[in-house]
């Protein structure tokens, strides 16, 4: 039985969008899987164990102020000390690996006419780009901050603006002045209908996400609490167990984001279009040979 394909580069509306999502990751969801844990797994670990340490240690830490054992230590300041750093850190690199890894699987499986990566297949693409897309999102990430700071509202847009950013810089391979001005190209007179996308495809994910790590998370933490009668370990448990499953669950809003990158070049450019123009050409010249052969 042929592999199930789907053709990413086309126009869809915005349904159309969250079933090919869905079914993208259905079809793929072995090898998808797969490559995601093995090259983001210490990624993802080290940021949930990150996560899970410093929200244990914050814990203690606001009940020795509210006891008011540590005011006199500066206990407040200490909860933004070097372990909260670490988990910016961890951070970071958890969610650009990660983006980078969904797209490298995508830009294979564009380049290749559908077919399945293996690991190694992706971690080629990902070793060519990941410092690459790590260096550009340091400005980009600026940016947004300082949208947010002097007004929330130019920091959504440029968010909602910038979102294909890594799709552009690894499928396109584009440097970051050329991925930058692509992404106002692109997203120019879309920006509502992708706000709304990527809105509901965040909610999506934050609510699979939720719900399931939140009953993990809550089952081990229970034990975890008559075990050590300890919140603060609980909570570090809860945690970091909550985070991993959420970290899974990215993967929706990852493709979604991807294939809704597919169609604002479609629009713009058509050039899934002109590819399957050629294919049909290719193929009426094909069967003319044969034709002739006989």
């Amino acid at each position: 039985m042929a592999q199930q394909k789907i053709e990413l580069r086309r126009l869809r509306d915005f349904g159309e969008n969250l079933n090919d999502t869905f079914q993208f990751i259905r079809l793929n969801f072995k090898p998808l899987l797969a490559t995601f844990f093995a090259i983001c797994g210490v990624f993802m670990v080290t940021m949930a164990i990150f996560s899970g340490l410093y929200q244990s240690n914050t814990m203690s830490r606001l009940e020795s102020i509210v006891s008011g054992a540590a005011l006199q230590d500066g206990g407040f300041l200490q909860i933004f000390g070097i372990g909260y750093f670490l988990l910016l850190l961890s951070m970071w690199l958890t969610y650009v690996m990660m983006q980078v890894t969904v797209t490298a699987y995508i830009k294979f499986y564009v380049e290749n006419d559908g077919a399945t990566p293996s690991i190694e297949n992706v971690w080629d693409i990902v070793k060519r780009y990941f410092f690459k897309v790590l260096l550009y999102s340091i400005p980009i990430v600026l940016l947004q901050l300082v949208g947010f700071v002097f007004c929330v509202l130019p920091g959504i847009w440029l968010g909602v603006v910038m979102i294909p950013f890594v799709s552009v810089v690894i499928i396109e391979d584009q440097n970051f002045s050329s991925a930058f001005n692509r992404c106002f190209e692109i997203i120019k007179e879309n920006f509502w209908t992708s706000l709304l996308l990527y809105f509901v495809a965040l909610l999506i994910y934050s609510f699979m996400s939720n719900v399931i790590g939140l009953i993990v998370g809550g089952i081990v933490g229970f034990t975890a609490y008559f075990t050590t009668k300890d919140i603060g370990t609980t909570l570090g448990v809860v945690t970091s167990l909550f985070n991993m499953f959420s970290l899974t669950f990215y993967l929706v809003f990852l493709v979604s984001a991807a294939l809704h990158y597919f169609n604002l070049v479609e629009k713009r450019d058509g050039t899934g279009l002109l590819s399957r123009i050629e294919g049909i050409g290719n193929t009426d010249k094909n069967h003319d040979n044969t034709e002739e052969e006989y």
